[in-house]
């Protein structure tokens, strides 16, 4: 994989597009990206940073911007023995989770799938710490995610009695992620195998 990647994607479900770019370190990697368009109708702008180790546990989530009429300045840590801080206030609630899971963008199923390194026909079930966008806090979520091939995975929410099959590139960035968001080529049209 290159040093530096770039995708764009378009939301489907309202407007919106999401332009992130995944970087690698000497000793980890980076998630970077500006979110805008709406979000239940209202205006979002947001901008993030995802930092992770070496393995994809995701060490600190910066978010900056503004949604929902509010301005949104949140810095999320997860310290070595899995417990998580907001603004430097400990949120027990998402004791032991791996993953930061945020919901304005696809970027994070990247962290999910590239730490559990799945081989097709396996499955991983994990709990992630959810940027709840309706309270802007930190929840647990229970997720399952499961290697159909190469490119494909199913990823399912039990609590939310959600399921989707995700279709990923070589990097671990989502291409399709059907009704809610696709990637675009250089022309700004979706791209190939990412229709839905």
């Amino acid at each position: 994989m290159k040093a530096t990647r770039y995708i764009i994607w378009r939301r489907l479900d309202e407007p919106g597009t999401d332009l992130c770019r995944i970087m690698r370190s000497e000793d980890a990697w980076h998630l970077k990206g500006t979110a805008t368009g709406l979000h239940g109708g209202m205006p979002l702008h947001l901008d993030y940073h995802i930092a992770c180790d070496s393995d994809w546990v995701t060490r600190k989530a910066r978010l900056l911007g503004w949604a929902d009429g509010r301005r949104i300045d949140l810095i999320i840590r997860r310290d070595d023995d899995g417990g998580w801080t907001c603004n430097e206030k400990p949120v027990p609630a998402v004791m032991g989770a791996s993953d930061i899971d945020l919901g304005f963008t696809p970027a994070t199923n990247t962290v999910a799938v590239r730490r559990s390194c799945l081989a097709p026909g396996t499955a991983v079930e994990t709990t992630a710490a959810w940027l709840d966008e309706a309270d802007w806090s930190l929840k647990p979520l229970r997720q399952i995610y499961r290697r159909v091939t190469n490119d494909r995975f199913e990823y399912v929410s039990p609590a939310n009695g959600f399921k989707a099959m995700l279709l990923l590139d070589e990097a671990g960035l989502v291409r399709n992620y059907p009704g809610l968001w696709a990637a675009l080529d250089r022309r700004g049209e979706v791209a190939d195998g990412s229709s839905t």
